[in-house]
């Protein structure tokens, strides 16, 4: 892979991430508490694996990407 591959892992995995967080609010005012907290445990899990089998390797490929992640944060509040 080279690094506009692993940039546009990383930044899918960053969609997909932020796609699952949406869901917390309204499973949390739809949902009975015990329902919210699988659900919320299971999208808990689904992140961290996003982080781990996606951003971590691409990151571990190409060191340079991380402070490239850092600075896009800071600067617009997400990484494009």
């Amino acid at each position: 892979m080279d690094i506009e591959m692993a940039r546009e892992v990383v930044r899918a995995a960053f969609r997909s991430g932020s796609e699952l967080e949406r869901l917390l609010r309204p499973l949390k005012e739809r949902c009975t508490p015990d329902e919210y907290r699988d659900y919320a445990r299971g999208i808990a899990a689904a992140i961290d694996a996003i982080g781990v089998n996606l951003i971590n390797k691409a990151i571990a490929a190409y060191p340079e990407l991380n402070s490239e992640i850092d600075a896009s944060i800071t600067n617009h509040g997400r990484y494009s």
